[in-house]
């Protein structure tokens, strides 16, 4: 039912790679230049730490060969890691939009 651990292993490596370096040092207090506050970058760091655990969620108990009872939960527990990255990204583009009002303004 779960496929070949294999693809999901890829798959959790891959976003390991790709979603977890930058809000790791976002967090140990590296602020990219293209932020205009650190509260900005610390909702992208939280935004792409909830894209992980979703990307985590829905492959470690499909690599485990889970029941599809378990497979089913934590696939509906990685939409609310999505729900929280979205309010996060939302927070970031609100306090971009802000800020930028008020430099231009």
């Amino acid at each position: 039912m779960n496929g070949n651990p294999a693809y999901h292993a890829i798959a959790l490596a891959a976003a390991t790679l790709l979603l977890l370096p930058l809000p790791v040092l976002i967090l140990a207090g590296w602020t990219p230049r293209q932020f205009t506050s650190r509260a900005t970058a610390r909702s992208y760091a939280y935004a792409l730490l909830c894209l992980y655990a979703l990307a985590a969620l829905n492959a470690i108990p499909r690599m485990l060969d889970a029941s599809a009872a378990v497979v089913t939960a934590c696939t509906a527990a990685g939409m609310a890691f999505s729900g929280a990255a979205v309010a996060c990204l939302a927070r970031v583009a609100w306090t971009g939009r802000r800020a930028t009002t008020e430099i231009g303004g």
